[in-house]
Parts: structure tokens; C-alpha cells; sequence
């Protein structure tokens, strides 16, 4: 993947757009409103550097900063490989979207949130929610899922 490289879909039923962007510094995941480009929710994937000191933070003038040390875990600095395979995989009704790196789950944003999940996360705050498996489960798991959705959604 190159340094700054970008993934986007459109679901056909939800017509909400998905966008993977790695930045040169980090990586995202963006969800859409249905027919619009305004992005209503994300979650921080990955760091291309190492996690910064939330003194260092300030230097990043960006809306999608690397995530700091003391939220992302130890082996959150990723660097795609050429070979890897990035992908998008969507709730059967399109209002989730996960990000998949080489079939692996990387991070996911559900409906009705603004910040999304990842498994580099460490802790809850403002890069977003520490990975929750079973909610990934219930939103992508394509058998049944509907029953087990939690009402608030």
C-alpha cells in the first residue's frame, strides 16, 4: 500500500459511503451519510509512527491524529506491506462497516456513534472505543444477527 493511499464503497441498500484513508501518519476508517459525502462517525485504525506523547500531539494539525501512547497499544505503529489485502465488509443492512486487513478485523464503526472500535486501543477516548468482540459479532456475523442487535441501535 502506498504511503498515502485511500479505499471507499458504497453500500447499496444504506447508500452509505465507507472510506479507508491512511495518511502518512495514520490510518482512519469513515462512514457517511446515505447519498451524501459528510462523514457522521470514525475510527482510528492504526498509527505509521510511533505513538506520540500527548505533549507531541499538538503538532499534528489534522482532524485524524496519530493516536498517543497512553490509548494505543504497544503494537498499534503498522506498516502495510505491499502484499496486504484491505478490505471493507459491511453489516447486512450497511449501517456498520468494518475494516479488514488480510481477512483480519482491524477496526469497526457501528450505527449511532461517532467514534468507532479498534483493536488498537488500549482504553476508551477521544481516538474512539477499545475493541468490543461480541458486538463486532452480533453487527457482522451474517447468520441471525438481526435477533441479537441491542434495541438502542
Amino acid at each position: 500500500m502506498d504511503k498515502t493511499a485511500t479505499i471507499f464503497e458504497t453500500h447499496p441498500v444504506s447508500k452509505k459511503e465507507a472510506r479507508f484513508e491512511d495518511l502518512g501518519h495514520s490510518a482512519w476508517l469513515y462512514l457517511t451519510r446515505p447519498n451524501s459525502p459528510v462523514v457522521v462517525a470514525d475510527a482510528w485504525i492504526y498509527n505509521r509512527i510511533p505513538a506520540p506523547s500527548e505533549t507531541e500531539i499538538v503538532q499534528f494539525k489534522t482532524a485524524s491524529p496519530p493516536a498517543v501512547a497512553s490509548y494505543a497499544h504497544v503494537n498499534a505503529e503498522f506498516t502495510p506491506l505491499q502484499s496486504d489485502k484491505f478490505e471493507l465488509k459491511w453489516s447486512p443492512d450497511g449501517r456498520s462497516v468494518a475494516l479488514l486487513i488480510n481477512g483480519i478485523p482491524f477496526g469497526f464503526i457501528p450505527p449511532g456513534v461517532p467514534r468507532g472500535y479498534s483493536k488498537h486501543l488500549i482504553k476508551t477516548g477521544p481516538w474512539g472505543h477499545k475493541w468490543d468482540e461480541e458486538l463486532y459479532t452480533i453487527l457482522f456475523n451474517e447468520s441471525s444477527w438481526t435477533d441479537t442487535i441491542p434495541s438502542f441501535f
